[in-house]
């Protein structure tokens, strides 16, 4: 699994925080719907105000983002082992013991079995 790369955001979204640690993706999908769907007379002061943060952080939010991106390495850690997990044959004779339906490792695609109830 790759780490997507974040970036500190200033004003993401007037629900949120204003400072956000997002996806570089994140941020492009944001300004993307801003000019879309926002009114018009409003897009050049949430655009100007959506911006990447690159002054360094001070001691409190270092520590805090630290914190951060050693939870979110053990996340990931967990993440992966879950996955390898639930697709072991332990997990997938307990999918079949739970749900019964035709679902395995090698054809995911549960939807494909609508052809034989029809």
């Amino acid at each position: 699994m790759n780490k997507p790369k974040f970036v500190l955001v200033a004003h993401m979204g007037h629900d949120a925080p204003w400072l956000q640690i997002k996806t570089m993706r994140e941020v492009k999908e944001r300004r993307a719907h801003i000019r879309a769907y926002k009114p018009k007379h409003e897009r050049p002061l949430r655009l100007k105000l959506l911006k990447i943060v690159n002054e360094p952080l001070p001691p409190e939010l270092t520590k805090a983002y630290t914190a951060r991106e050693k939870a979110y390495t053990a996340w990931m850690k967990a993440d992966a082992a879950w996955d390898r997990a639930i697709v072991s044959r332990e997990g997938v004779a307990f999918h079949k013991r739970v749900c019964g339906c035709a679902w395995t490792p090698k054809k995911p695609n549960i939807l494909l079995q609508l052809a034989t109830l029809e």
